[in-house]
């Protein structure tokens, strides 16, 4: 399966909600692609898509470079809502099973604290939800330490140098799909941090050397079983193939080679 956009010699692995609408841009932009877009906010992804992995495997590819931009978990389930939910309001569209809705009780305009408490709920009805609040080892796979650069979003000048010095040309990074005025993990009622934080869990132990869950709390104990951004796609507790999909794969998963996307066009 695709999993990379590959450009120049790196490649990009975009990851929803964590800056990849403003990278794809940007390498539309370099490669002289960007003006067909009529709604960069939206038009970008039809050219430029982002596809899963197993989230349980690593991600392996030696023809280029590849890097990624990674965001705080609980932030990005908060934008997530925000941008989907509220700006987007996917919920009242045709992606949304409304007779599911029913039957949960759910609101298709829930307010942040509600969307928050039944999350998994909403990923149940809505394929869009789902997609952007699934971990971002579903785009990744399960090991950081095989990417060329991992970037946090708040350090968008690193990534403009980075690809500056890729594509052999100054570029600066221009921002899609910002949003202002949300609120943030702070704002949260205790029960709903604690929920967020829970939900997000398995993500903060994925990107430790980046993002400490300290910042907003404790992750309260709970079981396995409880609902994560993992389990929006399949249950990570479930046993099967003689081991727990979150045991480490053998050496072999190394070592498949994934193709890539068709590279982006260099720019005349």
């Amino acid at each position: 399966m695709p999993t990379g956009l590959r450009f120049f010699d790196a490649t990009y692995y975009p990851v929803p909600k964590s800056g990849s609408s403003s990278v794809k841009y940007l390498l539309m932009q370099v490669a002289g692609a960007h003006q067909a877009l009529d709604n960069p906010d939206d038009d970008v992804h039809h050219h430029l898509g982002t596809n899963l992995v197993d989230p349980f495997r690593p991600m392996h590819n030696a023809d280029a470079k590849p890097f990624t931009i990674v965001r705080d978990p609980v932030e990005r389930l908060l934008s997530a809502y925000f941008d989907r939910v509220v700006k987007s309001r996917l919920l009242a569209g045709d992606e949304t099973d409304s007779e599911l809705a029913r039957q949960l009780g759910l609101s298709l305009e829930p307010d942040l604290e509600t969307f928050i408490l039944k999350v998994e709920d909403y990923c149940r009805i809505c394929a869009d939800v789902r997609f952007h609040v699934a971990s971002p080892r579903y785009f990744l796979g399960s090991n950081l330490f095989l990417f060329d650069r991992v970037f946090k979003l708040e350090k968008t000048d690193q990534v403009a140098a980075y690809i500056s010095e890729i594509v052999g040309q100054s570029v600066s990074m221009p921002h899609i799909h910002v949003s202002s005025g949300q609120a943030g993990p702070s704002d949260l009622s205790p029960a709903a941090l604690a929920k967020a934080l829970r939900f997000c869990r398995y993500d903060y132990a994925f990107l430790v050397d980046l993002y400490d869950a300290g910042r907003w709390g404790t992750i309260p104990r709970g079981t396995r079983r409880d609902p994560s951004t993992l389990s929006v796609y399949r249950d990570p507790a479930r046993y099967e193939g003689d081991s727990y999909p979150r045991t480490p794969r053998n050496l072999r998963n190394f070592l498949s080679k994934r193709p890539l996307d068709p590279a982006l066009p260099k720019a005349d």
